[in-house]
């Protein structure tokens, strides 16, 4: 016998799990757009260039900036677009940071106030409220670096700098621009890590106590020696100790409190008052106790002396002067030295005693004191100053100025060197002339040396004409009114990276000077060379890339360079696979790029460019391109009939095809026509490679045939599937014909086939003559859709009942499906709705000609929630005897409210868990609930209520009160129960149901093994008995 119930069973289960599935949903796809290059104003931070950057490694940081230190911002700000920047505005913010330079919340002044400053009017049409109006495209602000400042406005006549004074800490500072002009925000933003520390220095006085600055004369001269500390935090300096050394004639010099001083000779003294201090402290024993001595602690410390000069019997002129400098000093902390490895390799970080010989103004270390018998004749360089920030030719103005106590940086590039030169003799009315000698040594040792300067223009302060040196005025001809100080400065291109020296001298004109040895100064730095930034790079086709298209590939380049701002000494290279492209090597200034398109560049075309600057550095940026590969490809058969296929695809094997005459076809039914066809020619084709829809960029094809064949049509069949390409053709000339045909956008290559010429004309198929009729639409609980219809006529083969469902409003891809002609109702998933959004349905009988009239067509709204915002509120449960009362208030908007829902269990529940408990249905806000049946035992059966629409949607809520249940087992009594509120509740049966229970299971299980067991050891020849 056929066992076909159990395989009746099984399929049911199959429909049952498929019909679970969404096939709509199965079926959607996510559409990527892509956009394209834009243009227009672009306003870009190139660099920031101050603060700098504070950069470390394990010895030491540069460009940390000191605690207290007036710090502004300034930064160099491109129009990096092809349009005008007419509206722009600027804001610097101070964030807090990590060891890593990870930004944190915005750091505060001391008066709790955001360290942010913002200039909204940077740029505007109005020059009596913005410090510009507008910015050419390509332009940078201010002509080079800006500084960051407040707005201008006429009454003000200009802005003032930001300015931060910062405590110590470490910070991140970001620039960032705003302009509604601005095509792309990407760029409107840089930020740097600083570091700000505590600075610590000791300053030392030296000064005549008469008070002048040079003494005259012979004899006992008073003079006072002062040491200060000065800190941004506590500072209290160890043993410091002083080295004095007399210079010149002097007889004898002694401190004021009689220690005698060697004459022209070092004489060291330890500043500070004795005081008994920590010297030692092991961390890693919490039992010892820091051990202990005496130390001179410095705070302020004077030590008053004087000197007796001794008077020359042959000579006037006698000499003598005092030098003061400080040699070292100590310091208690938890230095590295102090750190000892323990046994179980923990490291103890002890406290102990350092010895330091710098702090943090070199300049304030060291002094001294001069002084003649008669006239005292002296000038000297008084101070060395490194200016940068310029143009290569050295045009344009500093950006910063490095002196004696920067302890930062340098960059490569125009650089000027400036001296400040000063009268130092005892008689300011005797005028001395003067020029300037400046060296510079490289990091190679190289030397270069700019002899007699005299002036200096391009650094602040302007000294544009040369005076001699004093307050009287020279007997030249013409006379000359002197100066006490004098400037001179000489530019410098600095093109290594590494240590720099850099040394003024002054060299007196027709004088002696009688101290020498002021007359030269000099100053060391460390010279980096900022590589330059490539700040764009960018396509400038538009339109894909193809092996033989009509224009060149052009490329384009924007480069900068902190070290050089107009960036005149740029050299740029293109470079594919490590060779540069044809016509795009290496040259000064080559920021475009041409190429012809070349079979080697096909698929990814990768492209470097790199930037040299004159001082060895370099940087590099790719931009990777798509080129497609061209399959043009034409075959003519044996016939004479010719095909082309033209093809642009993503590939780098050549594409093409072979094509031969085919056997005729005769009596062929084509798709959308009635009737039987002949062929008039046949191709075989067959393309060597098929490429999928994805590395198709564009495709079309054409067939050219003599007139005499009489083709009206060109079709395409694999065999199975019959599609018409061209049924409209045109002259090539007298006697040769051509059809054509373009593949629509993400269509694969022509896979094997046949190409059919037709000659018959072409009877078009007509459309279904069934029609819908009845048609209806409506929404249904859970944002279902409901849709019936019904068919007017009879359905032919090959028509079926197509839907369509889509948003009204903003249709991006309809839900379609076809149903044979018994089909008259579907429902649309409320799965694939939004609630409150109308959807428009259509449903028509079509074939492969179209689609008949009329059809059925209709709006729904889709509702799956409770609208107004309906809530049950105050819910109560009332018991008196075996009824306990449900009431609630309703709360909300009750305009889609058609009934209510009181919902309970044993034991509370939240929203999502409503639909594990039992529902009853309520028309008001009031629900009585019986009972007397329920089961026996002691239980708490917690409630809620919820709004019910017209359709059955409901809104979830979690349990809102309770009741206790408890009833004995003997239900004779209807007084023996009681209710508590708030205890556990459980219902129950009496005992002797379980036992009638477990009879009938038993039974169920001896009759299911009888009937299966019917079929015995022949059942084929046996039906099956239930």
């Amino acid at each position: 016998m056929r066992k076909i119930t159990p395989m009746i069973l099984v399929a049911l289960m199959l429909v049952s799990v498929l019909s679970s599935f969404d096939f709509a949903e199965l079926e959607e796809t996510e559409v990527i757009e892509d956009a394209g290059a834009r243009s227009g104003a672009d306003a870009e931070v190139i660099a920031i260039t101050s603060p700098k950057e504070t950069s470390c490694n394990q010895q030491s940081c540069r460009n940390e900036i000191k605690v207290g230190e007036e710090t502004t911002f300034s930064a160099y700000i491109q129009n990096a677009g092809d349009a005008d920047i007419t509206e722009m505005g600027y804001t610097v913010t101070v964030y807090l940071s990590d060891d890593s330079g990870n930004p944190g919340m915005i750091a505060k002044d001391a008066s709790g106030n955001d360290l942010q400053w913002s200039n909204e009017q940077v740029i505007c049409s109005n020059a009596n409220f913005c410090a510009f109006t507008s910015l050419a495209a390509g332009a940078t602000l201010d002509n080079g670096k800006h500084n960051m400042q407040t707005g201008r406005t006429a009454a003000a006549g200009g802005g003032s700098d930001f300015t931060w004074i910062p405590d110590r800490g470490q910070y991140v500072v970001q620039f960032l621009i705003d302009s509604p002009d601005d095509v792309d925000i990407g760029n409107d933003a840089q930020e740097v890590y600083v570091s700000v520390v505590d600075w610590y220095d000791i300053e030392l006085d030296l000064a005549w106590d008469s008070g002048v600055e040079v003494e005259t004369g012979t004899g006992v001269k008073q003079w006072s020696l002062t040491l200060t500390t000065n800190a941004s935090d506590t500072f209290a300096p160890r043993n410091v100790s002083v080295e004095i050394r007399t210079t010149g004639e002097v007889l004898e010099a002694q401190t004021s409190d009689g220690v005698q001083l060697l004459t022209s000779q070092p004489n060291l003294f330890i500043a500070g008052t004795p005081t008994v201090v920590d010297v030692f402290e092991n961390t890693s024993d919490v039992n010892a106790t820091a051990q202990t001595d005496t130390r001179n602690i410095l705070s302020t410390w004077t030590l008053n002396g004087s000197m007796e000069i001794q008077s020359s019997s042959t000579s006037n002129q006698v000499f003598y002067g005092l030098v003061a400098s400080i040699k070292e000093y100590t310091m208690y902390d938890q230095f590295v030295s102090c750190e000892v490895l323990l046994e179980d390799n923990s490291t103890s970080r002890n406290f102990c005693e350092e010895i330091q010989t710098t702090d943090a103004f070199a300049s304030t270390d060291e002094d001294e004191i001069d002084g003649s018998a008669q006239v005292f004749n002296d000038i000297r360089v008084s101070a060395i100053n490194i200016a940068q920030g310029y143009n290569s030719d050295g045009t344009g103005f500093a950006s910063s100025t490095a002196d004696e106590n920067y302890d930062g940086e340098l960059n490569v590039g125009a650089t000027y060197v400036q001296a400040e030169v000063e009268h130092r003799g005892s008689d300011p009315m005797e005028v001395y002339d003067w020029n300037v000698s400046i060296t510079v040594t490289d990091p190679a040792g190289i030397v270069t040396q700019m002899d007699n300067i005299t002036t200096c223009e391009a650094v602040e302060p302007i000294y544009t004409a040369y005076a001699p040196l004093g307050s009287g005025v020279s007997g030249g001809d013409p006379p000359l009114q002197g100066e006490i100080f004098g400037y001179a400065c000489a530019m410098v291109d600095l093109d290594l990276e590494g240590d720099y020296t850099f040394q003024a001298t002054i060299n007196p004109i027709k004088m002696t000077d009688d101290k020498p040895s002021n007359n030269e100064r000099s100053i060391s730095f460390f010279v980096r060379n900022n590589a330059p930034i490539i700040t764009s790079l960018e396509l400038l086709n538009e339109g894909d890339l193809y092996i033989n298209m009509p224009e060149p590939i052009s490329l384009s380049a924007d480069v900068f360079d902190v070290d050089d701002p107009t960036s005149e000494s740029i050299e740029l290279e293109w470079v594919h696979n490590g060779e540069a492209l044809p016509g795009c090597q290496r040259a000064v200034q080559q920021y475009i790029c041409e190429i012809l398109v070349l079979e080697e560049y096909v698929t990814n075309f990768a492209v470097t460019l790199k930037a040299y600057d004159a001082h060895g550095g370099e940087s590099s940026k790719e931009i990777i391109m798509e080129v497609w590969n061209d399959g043009t490809s034409n075959v003519e058969t044996a016939s004479n009939i010719t095909m082309n296929y033209q093809l642009y695809f993503w590939g780098s094997t050549p594409f093409s095809m072979t094509v031969t005459d085919g056997d005729a076809m005769t009596g062929q039914e084509l798709p959308g026509y009635t009737g039987n066809y002949d062929s008039v020619a046949v191709l075989d084709y067959a393309p060597s490679t098929t490429y999928q829809a994805s590395d198709v960029l564009s495709q079309s094809m054409s067939v050219q045939f003599a007139k005499s064949t009489g083709a009206t049509s060109l079709w395409y069949t694999n065999g199975n599937v019959w599609q018409l390409l061209s049924n409209s053709a045109t002259d090539v000339d007298a006697t040769t014909s051509e059809f054509s045909y373009t593949f629509p956008t993400n269509t694969p290559v022509l896979a094997n086939g046949k190409l059919v010429l037709i000659g018959d004309a072409l009877d078009v198929a007509a459309a279904p003559s069934a029609s819908i009729t009845g048609f209806s639409a409506s929404a249904a609980k859970g944002g279902a859709i409901i849709v019936n219809w019904d068919i007017a006529g009879t359905m032919l083969d090959g028509d079926t009942v197509d839907v369509s469902i889509c948003e009204t409003v903003n249709c991006t891809s309809a839900y379609e499906t076809a149903f044979n002609s018994s089909v008259r109702t579907t429902t649309y998933s409320g799965q694939n709705t939004d609630h409150g959004v109308e959807y428009t349905i259509t449903v028509a009988v079509c074939n492969e000609a179209g689609c008949s009239t009329p059809v059925g067509t209709g709006t729904v709204v889709a509702d799956s929630a409770v609208d107004g915002g309906a809530s049950a509120t105050g819910l109560t449960i009332a018991a008196v005897q075996n009824t306990w009362t449900v009431s609630w208030t309703a709360d909300g908007s009750q305009d889609d409210v058609a009934s209510w829902r009181v919902c309970y269990q044993r034991g509370s529940f939240t929203a999502a868990e409503i639909g594990e408990t039992t529902c009853l249905d309520a028309q008001g806000t009031t629900l009585d609930v019986d009972i007397s049946t329920w089961q026996a035992g002691t239980f708490t059966y917690h409630f809620t209520a919820v709004p019910v629409d017209a359709l059955g949607n409901s809104i979830a809520a979690g349990s809102m009160n309770s009741i206790d249940y408890q009833r004995d087992a003997d239900n004779t009594n209807v007084d023996d129960g009681s209710t508590v509120l708030e205890d556990d509740v459980q219902s129950g049966v009496p005992t002797w149901t379980w036992g009638v229970i477990g009879g009938v299971v038993v039974v169920a299980f001896i009759v299911g093994a009888f009937i299966l067991s019917r079929g015995g050891d022949g059942d084929e020849g046996k039906d099956w008995d239930y």
